[in-house]
């Protein structure tokens, strides 16, 4: 029994030495995982980054350009090119082809001629203050002589041709006088009442080109058969020509050059272009009226070049 109690003590403590030994192992083995899960997660935190400079101090930050600025401006209106100041001294230059409602807003002031001009050249839409015989100082109402009174566009009441500009305004005034002033016997006469007859026209009609005709040339053959009258001579024209010239540059109107297209070199009508010598066929008003299409004149030009002559006399 000694033996066997002292056998069953003796495997007792055996066992319980035993069971101590495992328990210190197991508790060595979780201190030795909670080591290395601790070594572990102090890696872990040693691997992270810690705040730096450049993010604890932020700079501002570049921001890209506005989109605003990205979109181009708008171009700038160009600046208008003034036009060129006319050349009064000079005839009205050759121009392309107006189209036949220019003359729409323009009147003429003449004689049978220029009636003439009304009657068989085609032209539309323009007023007529033209009648037979009828010349520059019965206009003005110079020169000993009293102004007529004519009607419009050759039927109607009769007034002044001055009293009918001051009814309507127009865009254009073209002139043409003088055949039948050539037996009046007086340059100077004619000049001053020309350069009347500009002033005049100006005051009623300030918006309008003044455009002055050139005296077109006669056919001395059948001319002198219809007026045997020494005065009635191409020389005669060429010289009021000259003075029509001059007013015009003086009283900056334009010059229309009209006998150039209507006489030949020599500076004669031809004898097929007329029937009488002074007045002129179907053909020939459509000519006449062709050269007026094609020498026009820019109103912004014409109002510089009188500004500009205004400077100078200044």
């Amino acid at each position: 029994m000694t033996e066997q109690k002292d056998g069953k003590r003796v495997l007792e403590k055996n066992d319980n030495g035993t069971l101590g030994h495992r328990r210190r192992l197991l508790l060595a083995a979780v201190l030795l995982c909670a080591g290395v899960l601790g070594a572990l997660s102090l890696g872990a935190l040693a691997q992270q980054p810690g705040p730096s400079a450049a993010v604890s101090a932020p700079t501002d930050a570049v921001l890209p350009p506005s989109t605003a600025s990205a979109i181009p401006s708008a171009a700038p209106e160009p600046t208008p090119v003034p036009a060129p100041a006319l050349d009064f001294s000079l005839p009205a230059p050759e121009t392309g082809a107006v189209e036949d409602d220019w003359f729409s807003d323009a009147v003429f002031l003449g004689d049978s001629r220029s009636d003439g001009l009304r009657l068989y050249s085609g032209i539309r839409g323009a007023d007529f203050l033209a009648y037979k015989s009828l010349m520059v100082f019965q206009v003005t109402g110079t020169g000993g002589v009293d102004a007529k009174a004519i009607p419009k566009n050759g039927v109607g009441d009769k007034k002044t041709a001055l009293a009918w500009l001051e009814e309507k305004q127009y865009g254009k005034v073209y002139v043409m006088f003088g055949i039948n002033e050539l037996g009046y016997g007086d340059d100077q006469a004619f000049q001053d009442a020309f350069a009347l007859l500009i002033d005049e026209i100006r005051v009623r009609q300030p918006e309008a080109v003044i455009y002055i005709q050139s005296l077109i040339p006669v056919e001395p053959e059948k001319a002198h058969q219809m007026n045997p009258a020494a005065w009635l001579n191409n020389e005669n024209v060429a010289n009021y020509n000259e003075i029509l010239r001059r007013v015009c540059a003086d009283k900056r109107a334009v010059y229309v050059d009209v006998q150039s297209v209507m006489a030949d070199d020599s500076g004669t009508l031809p004898a097929e272009s007329t029937t009488d010598g002074i007045h002129f066929t179907r053909s020939w008003y459509e000519k006449w009226y062709g050269y007026l299409k094609t020498h026009t004149v820019d109103p912004e030009a014409y109002r510089a070049g009188q500004g500009q002559a205004e400077g100078t006399e200044a």
